[in-house]
């Protein structure tokens, strides 16, 4: 009997430690996200019933996640949950990813990408770079690779799966694109389902180790067809999916099991 897991998220909450400032002001997110995340200077309000924290936050103009700076709440955090990090590239003190749980890490395969959707004078090879110290850390390091990122148009995917195939790593995340208002991407429309089933059946071609779908892809009817093609391919894990969803994977007796936590816990 094939075994997926589904996840339900309630007992992890997202932190930043930059409130809502991003540096870079990404198209596809704007700082959208970081309004729904929790201020660092706010997490004496975070309830008893949370397991885990997704520590995150706007990055700088060199694509960082300014966790060091907040080294003593992310301490103050860790004697309450587990940590699972968002830390964009790696370019300072990483001393404070020693507390990681779980690192999760946005991965893009094609330099024009990278500048065009995070306005960020990077290229490939400095995700390399940063994923091969994350790895030198933990060996529980989780690249997500974001299907449609520019503009909802598939360029990168491939080339992010080809690079990452290469490293023995143990969990894959992919999300899916989500026009989102407020966003200079707000009018670009989700890649068709079909480009999705292609993307979903390359990665599990080329990766060996379980592939999760994420939290972050679009709702209404795509959704479920996301949901259907991951499941297809052999995806190990399913983030948020809907109960009509749950009730046809059960009833073509897969067994469940059900998480309420983070995907990559």
């Amino acid at each position: 009997m094939k075994e997926i897991k589904i996840v339900k998220l309630r007992s992890t909450v997202s932190v930043s430690v930059t409130g809502t400032v991003c540096q870079l002001n990404c198209k596809h997110c704007g700082r959208h996200y970081l309004e729904d995340m929790v201020p660092i200077n706010r997490i004496d309000e975070i309830p008893p019933s949370i397991k885990s924290i997704l520590v995150s936050g706007g990055s700088k103009k060199n694509g960082e996640v300014p966790l060091s700076e907040h080294k003593e709440e992310i301490e103050s955090l860790k004697k309450r949950f587990r940590l699972n990090f968002h830390t964009g590239l790696i370019q300072d003190d990483i001393s404070v990813l020693k507390l990681a749980d779980a690192i999760s890490f946005d991965f893009v395969g094609d330099d024009d990408v990278i500048k065009k959707v995070y306005n960020l004078n990077a290229r490939v090879e400095d995700y390399v770079r940063s994923l091969e110290i994350l790895m030198k850390i933990t060996d529980r390091v989780y690249p997500h690779i974001t299907i449609g990122l520019d503009c909802g148009k598939i360029g990168h995917e491939y080339k992010a799966i080809d690079i990452l195939s290469r490293y023995e790593l143990k969990k894959v995340v992919f999300l899916v694109f989500i026009p989102t208002p407020r966003t200079v991407f707000e009018k670009c429309q989700p890649p068709e389902i079909e480009e999705i089933k292609s993307v979903f059946s390359y990665a599990r071609e080329k990766f060996k180790c379980e592939l999760n779908l994420g939290c972050m892809y679009p709702k209404g009817n795509l959704r479920d067809q996301i949901v259907e093609a991951a499941v297809e391919n052999g995806f190990n894990t399913l983030t948020q999916i809907s109960e009509k969803m749950i009730d046809s994977l059960q009833k073509r007796e897969f067994n469940l099991i059900f998480q309420d936590e983070c995907c990559i816990f």
